[in-house]
């Protein structure tokens, strides 16, 4: 009878429940019987769920949970009340408010207990707590409840962030409780103007996402979902607060203020995230950050009003940078950011491109193979055609962003690649090329970087390329190189050559304006031009002496008229367009009774295609001097000749009014300008040849298909083409790195 009595168990009755001492309730019921009259009750709706969920908040849970009992099955019938209670609740009322405010009772008093009682129960516990926080967030519109809110929050995002740093595993419940704190962080941010309370949602999220990456491999693929959802969340919300400055700018001072105060918090999570040793991400992951890395609204110039500008400037842009120099590392931004930039091309991204090439200056690590060929792409990007040229800001900002990358990044590939550029057929890349290379090495001049030795080598490895070209070379290439060696020469000390024309090349880049010289070099010329010359040599070096007379201020008016049928006769050769361009330079000079003396002794030209012949006629043509006008007459000028020197003739601040060149127009007359029509054919052996404007690329490819022919053809080879061919391997070889 005694073992009957001690198996019989009394159920008390809902109401019993309700009435019966927190102290006593362990001694009566167990858990689980405590739960079925529950079910009961809310199955038979003879109690709501919020009063039964009450209920255990204020008395149940605190009974059984301080005895160390397993409450599991508890809260996990509570979840499904509370989701019951969701389903048919259109607004916060009286009972919600006091079931939230035994639920925040209950946290705070017995969080230790719950901390006690495993990860698992803690787990299913504050999905309860994140639910009743949800439906808080969505249903209430009443201010005075807000502070109920934040305290109920901010003690389950403590005991969210307390049993995660004890989690040794990244568990399914993790993740979901993860998801729903972004949820209720999203929800927060359009509904509320506490700017604080979602934030520091976010942050919790953060804690927990950098403490699992430490339990997991993060060189496994894929990645894992909750890392990317992470990040996805973290930049939405700084792209959703900055669209809201777009969409509702009433915001108050105050908020304002307390929006730029949080902002920055985001994007220092994103942070901690990439330096806390990710080392892959995927496309997605990319694709989240270039998306705010290159936001028009993170730059102060998207807005107008001057507030905002200032608050982007100091809160935003810093942070935004310094996350662009953990993204840019990464393989899969970069392909995106390309495809942004070369691909959809939707939008302007010239910003986005200095930043990127920035952040790459910046940066100390070293500059990987795939990040040198991005920046070329964006290199490429700029300069896809002449519009820059028109945009002189923009035009310093790329110089600037480039030369700086080359004075603050050794790295051989990118110094390889602007030089190489100088030599390019496109004059455009080989202008920019030449600035980009005279900036950085201007910089390298004021940290003190040029030594003698280095300055001696640089010199060395200039006047070797100026030498590369014809004496009269119309190569627009050779102008930077000449640069380059002038500028070397300066920063170096070093004295005038001797005048010979041995030295014609270094000689016409850095002779300056000088009596002595001019006289010496007017000495010479007159002793050479007796005569026609019948000596190539002798041709050269009368045309080289001119050039050289041009940057002279010496009166050459006597040898203009000594040898003006002499000249007449030499300009008739079709072959001596040196001599001419180096006549009429000089002439330019001259006293207008010198010119008039050669202008009437002229024959009438029609169709001359010597531009610096055209020159002096048109401006013959437009002298103030009625004798040259009147004789200039009978000289014609070609039309495309006359639309360029129209160009020319104007003023650089009425050229957007008067003359009317749309850019494809410039482009063609700059071709036209550098497009020689025939070549000069040297005849001296000891005249150097015209260098062939072709890229090393090309140049290695016709070796290679050569190669593939000559393997066909070696057995017709001589003792001489075997010889030859021993030359060219070894020649190869020398160039070999390393070698």
């Amino acid at each position: 009878m005694s073992g009957e009595s001690e198996n019989l168990v009394i159920t008390p009755t809902y109401s019993e429940l309700q009435a019966i001492d927190q102290e006593d309730i362990i001694l009566l019921i167990d858990v689980e019987s405590a739960v079925n009259v529950c079910n009961e009750c809310i199955t038979e709706k003879s109690a709501n769920p919020s009063d039964v969920l009450t209920l255990w908040f204020s008395k149940l849970l605190r009974a059984y949970i301080s005895e160390s009992v397993d409450c599991v099955k508890a809260v996990k019938e509570m979840c499904k009340w509370f989701q019951l209670e969701c389903d048919s609740c259109k607004e916060i009322c009286s009972a919600h408010i006091k079931l939230f405010k035994e639920a925040l009772a209950f946290i705070t008093a017995y969080r230790d207990n719950l901390l006690k009682a495993g990860e698992r129960l803690v787990q299913i516990f504050t999905y309860l707590q994140l639910s009743l926080i949800d439906l808080f967030v969505k249903t209430s519109n009443r201010t005075e409840d807000h502070q109920l809110l934040k305290d109920l929050q901010f003690s389950v995002l403590f005991l969210l962030k307390e049993i995660t740093s004890k989690s040794k595993k990244v568990h399914p419940r993790n993740i979901l409780l993860m998801q729903k704190v972004m949820e209720i962080a999203d929800h927060e941010r359009e509904k509320f103007r506490d700017f604080e309370l979602p934030a520091k949602t976010s942050e919790t999220i953060t804690q927990m996402c950098v403490h699992y990456m430490s339990c997991v491999d993060l060189n496994e693929e894929p990645i894992p979902e909750w890392l990317k959802e992470t990040v996805s969340h973290l930049c939405e919300m700084v792209l959703s607060y900055l669209e809201d400055l777009n969409k509702r700018l009433n915001f108050t001072a105050n908020e304002l203020e307390e929006l730029f105060k949080v902002l920055p918090s985001y994007l220092l999570m994103l942070k901690q995230i990439f330096k806390n040793g990710v080392i892959k991400i995927d496309q997605e992951v990319a694709a989240y950050l270039m998306d705010l890395i290159m936001c028009q609204e993170t730059r102060p110039s998207h807005y107008s009003i001057k507030n905002l500008q200032n608050l982007i400037t100091t809160y935003v842009r810093p942070n935004i940078m310094k996350l662009f120099q953990l993204a840019y590392c990464f393989c899969e931004c970069q392909k995106y950011f390309l495809t942004c930039v070369l691909v959809q091309q939707e939008g302007d991204y010239f910003d986005a491109c200095i930043d990127f090439v920035s952040v790459v200056s910046t940066d100390d690590s070293d500059i990987l193979p795939f990040t040198c060929r991005t920046l070329q792409k964006v290199f490429e990007y700029f300069f896809k055609d002449v519009n820059i040229f028109v945009n002189d800001e923009r035009y310093e900002q790329v110089i600037d962003a480039f030369g700086s990358l080359l004075y603050m990044v050794a790295k051989k590939e990118l110094h390889s690649y602007f030089l190489a550029g100088l030599f390019q057929k496109d004059i455009i890349k080989s202008q920019v090329c030449a600035d980009i290379l005279m900036l950085c090495f201007r910089l390298k001049e004021v940290n003190n970087f040029w030594t003698p030795n280095t300055v001696e080598q640089a010199i060395n490895f200039w006047q070797r390329c100026n030498n590369l070209y014809a004496m009269f070379s119309q190569n627009p290439s050779q102008l930077h190189v000449q640069r380059f060696l002038k500028y070397f020469q300066s920063l170096g000390r070093q004295g005038i050559p001797a005048l010979s024309i041995q030295n014609f090349r270094q000689l016409s880049t850095v002779l300056t304006a000088d009596a002595q010289i001019g006289i010496k070099l007017l000495k010479r010329l007159d002793e050479i031009t007796s005569a026609l010359p019948t000596q190539v040599n002798v041709y050269y070096e009368i045309a080289s002496l001119l050039e050289l007379l041009v940057s002279q201020d010496t009166d050459c008016s006597q040898w203009f008229q000594r040898t003006s049928e002499m000249s007449k006769d030499l300009m008739s050769i079709a072959s001596c367009n040196s001599f001419t361009s180096a006549y009429f330079k000089l002439l330019v000079r001259a006293n207008k009774a010198t010119q008039l003396l050669v202008l009437r002794g002229l024959a009438p030209t029609n169709g001359c295609t010597n531009w610096h012949q055209q020159k002096f006629i048109e401006a013959c043509k437009i002298s103030d001097d009625a004798q040259l006008r009147a004789f200039s007459v009978h000289h014609t000028i070609p039309s495309d000749f006359q639309q360029l020197l129209q160009v020319l003739r104007q003023k650089p601040e009425d050229l957007d009014s008067s003359v009317d060149v749309s850019l494809d127009d410039f482009s063609m007359i700059s071709q036209w300008v550098y497009t020689r029509d025939s070549e000069h054919k040297c005849q001296g052996s000891s005249l150097k040849r015209k260098r062939e404007e072709v890229s090393h690329k090309q140049i290695l490819h016709d070796i290679y298909e050569g190669t593939l022919q000559l393997s066909k053809l070696s057995g017709n080879f001589d003792a001489a083409d075997w010889d030859l061919h021993k030359r060219v391997l070894t020649h190869l070889g020398s160039i070999l790195p390393g070698l």
